[in-house]
């Protein structure tokens, strides 16, 4: 069937992607375009609010950082300058406290857009830094940041507390963290050592915000040039950053096109760092202006059915090898069958710096006050089954919240709650419901599980754990949800068990894992899901988190990671790991995997792309009321796909 529906788009011209803004550069060359898609909309697009994968996607290449993770440098990662001058200057107070010196680069302009005057952007000043850290202890922005940093930046929590109290932050008044020593250069004080300080420099959070934007795109009505009344978005979905590039267009569960800025300097492609065995092709980029393309166009695929097709008609420039299409793509050797390999497509694997759980909810009445039955449904859950399914046997079932990679990691662990389902039958006796009933009402335990409704695959894997679950005897009620609900109730607390949540790492820090289980870090401002609190876990959390990496630090690691096994406010499913193809046009020019939206860093053929496509789309001649049969089948398909809204 897929053989057919391939063949049958070839012939019809079912490209979901845009026509290109342009069809030269100034220059005459070709006007370059990658064609990326992603599987769900983001939930925001503000920088001090964003804390998901697919909002981090379309706001990484359009808000830049005060530092940024080196494309290639993964073992250690390591950070560079973007924003900045160079890397903070640490100073070591008398006091105990630290001070971290920090100098903007000059020169560094915001966007053309309508919210400054004339429509030139202007150039950033230390005051934008600023004005975005405020945005952060702003309690109506609602910052996930805020829990973590107010206990080590001078002042942050108290700024939130008043903030909180007056209903208003009072924006003309400075931040005790945040001393503005002229307009390019600021330093940040703070409460003790913490040398992940730099890693947060790394993350939108503390990215400068031009308050003319937050001003300007308020969601409400104004009359424009000509009294007309039109509605200006929010800006949590009109970023106006300095990043390489510039949203110009999103349609919700469709597509967003981001544009290339033409004022935008403030990195160039690495001269260093490159993987040995690409080291020859990456080379001819070195010193380069980025980004290396003028536009990326992300479609959004909520149903994984279209990607396969699209990609092999070069229609999409990768793809990640799901598991319907990976026998298709990959050997039993894990090598790209022969098919793939003669088109010139590369295979690449990668690891994920991450962790997926089943989040159980502590504050719920029922699952949150009873350890042996969180226990006995982590004993249910056959994660080896479930990689092997879904992940066709290349993501590692996790035993602990720490993924490979990160410092405290232990290969040899084993979760000593995992898959034993005759251990988890006597557990879930012990917890007062033998063979699934309760045994002081003799009704049969029923659970709710929120989960996530983006296509057939994910439902497939909701049924696993729900029969999993089942095993024991008792009733699991699934609840579908789109991502953004899924979202709201984690921050809300309006489930018992939440599945297919996960934690990427957004520095390479143990304390950045832990602190998912830290009590301070309660949604919504922070992202402690399952509201785990255990006093004796935050204090060994706050004396790990400031310790350079020693035995001492390894030790309370470990006694984290064996105070969460026990008490199973988690359970542990898998750390990310899987294929991806891509087009001999699109060679790989980035491999950190910290680095959610590396657009910039992307370089594509556009030549080579357009030859191909023309080979591979070679219209079949079919018979007459066969085609009148597909192209019936496939109008709302393609009306869907290219539909589009100007920001």
């Amino acid at each position: 069937m897929l053989s057919l529906t391939a063949t049958f788009f070839a012939g019809c011209g079912n490209d979901p992607n845009l026509q290109p803004e342009h069809e030269k550069r100034a220059d005459g060359s070709p006007w370059q375009v990658r064609y990326s898609y992603m599987p769900d909309d983001p939930r925001s697009l503000d920088p001090q609010f964003a804390y998901d994968q697919m909002s981090r996607r379309l706001l990484e290449p359009v808000v830049d950082t005060l530092l940024e993770y080196h494309p290639f440098k993964t073992d250690p990662y390591e950070v560079m300058p973007s924003l900045l001058a160079s890397m903070p200057e640490r100073v070591k107070n008398p006091d105990g406290t630290e001070t971290y010196v920090c100098q903007l680069k000059r020169g560094i302009l915001f966007h053309n857009d309508p919210c400054f005057p004339n429509g030139k952007g202007r150039e950033l000043t230390v005051q934008d830094v600023e004005y975005g850290w405020k945005r952060m202890v702003d309690p109506k922005v609602e910052c996930p940041a805020l829990s973590s940093l107010q206990d080590y930046l001078v002042g942050f929590g108290e700024a939130y507390e008043t903030a909180k109290k007056a209903d208003a932050l009072d924006y003309s008044k400075p931040l005790k963290c945040f001393e503005i020593v002229d307009d390019q250069t600021f330093k940040v004080h703070l409460l003790k050592p913490y040398p992940q300080i730099i890693y947060w420099m790394a993350m939108h959070f503390m990215s400068p915000v031009a308050h003319e934007a937050v001003e300007y795109y308020d969601g409400k009505e104004h009359p424009d040039a000509n009294g007309k009344m039109v509605l200006r978005p929010a800006f949590k979905w009109h970023p106006v950053g300095t990043g390489a590039f510039q949203l110009v267009e999103y349609e919700p569960a469709s597509r967003a096109r981001l544009v290339r800025n033409p004022n935008y300097h403030t990195v160039v492609f690495p001269s260093d760092g490159y993987p040995p065995d690409r080291a020859d092709f990456l080379k001819q980029f070195a010193g380069m202006p980025v980004p290396l393309v003028d536009e990326i166009q992300v479609t959004i695929f909520r149903e994984q059915t279209p990607i396969p097709v699209l990609f092999n008609q070069g229609y999409l420039d990768s793809m990640g090898v799901s598991k319907d299409a990976f026998n298709r793509v990959v050997t039993t050797a894990q090598e790209l069958t022969p098919e793939y390999k003669k088109r010139g497509v590369a295979l690449e694997k990668d690891l994920d710096v991450s962790t997926f759980f089943i989040s159980l909810n502590m504050e719920d009445p029922v699952i949150g006050t009873n350890k042996k039955l969180r226990q006995a449904l982590s004993c249910s859950y056959d994660g080896q089954s479930y990689v092997d399914i879904f992940w066709n046997g290349v993501s590692p079932v996790a035993q602990q919240l720490m993924p490979p990679g990160i410092f405290g990691y232990d290969k040899n662990y084993q979760n000593p709650y995992g898959y034993d389902l005759e251990k988890a039958k006597r557990l879930l006796a012990e917890a007062g419901y033998p063979g699934g009933i309760d045994s002081k009402t003799g009704r049969r335990l029923e659970l709710n599980m929120e989960a996530s409704a983006n296509g057939s695959e994910e439902r497939q894997m909701t049924e696993f754990v729900q029969k999993g679950f089942e095993a024991l005897g008792i009733k699991v009620n699934v609840v579908e949800n789109t991502f953004a609900e899924l979202l709201r109730k984690e921050d809300a607390g309006k489930f018992q068990i939440l599945e297919g949540t996960g934690w990427g790492a957004d520095y390479p820090d143990p304390e950045n894992f832990y602190m998912l289980l830290n009590s301070r870090n309660f949604p919504p401002e922070g992202k402690n899901v399952s509201r785990y609190k255990n006093p004796e876990f935050d204090k060994l959390f706050d004396k790990m988190a400031t310790m350079d990496n020693s035995p001492e630090r390894l030790q309370i690691v470990n006694h984290l990671r064996d105070m969460i096994g026990e008490d199973c406010p988690q359970i542990f499913t898998f750390h990310k790991a899987f294929f991806t193809t891509i087009n001999p046009w699109a060679q790989r020019t980035s491999t950190n995997m910290l680095l959610e939206g590396a657009f910039k860093y992307q370089q594509v053929d556009p030549v080579m792309r357009a030859k191909l496509q023309r080979e591979w789309n070679r219209t079949p001649k079919w018979p007459p009321f066969v085609l009148v049969l597909l192209i019936a089948g496939a109008a709302g398909y393609a009306i869907r796909l290219n539909r589009k809204r100007n920001v």
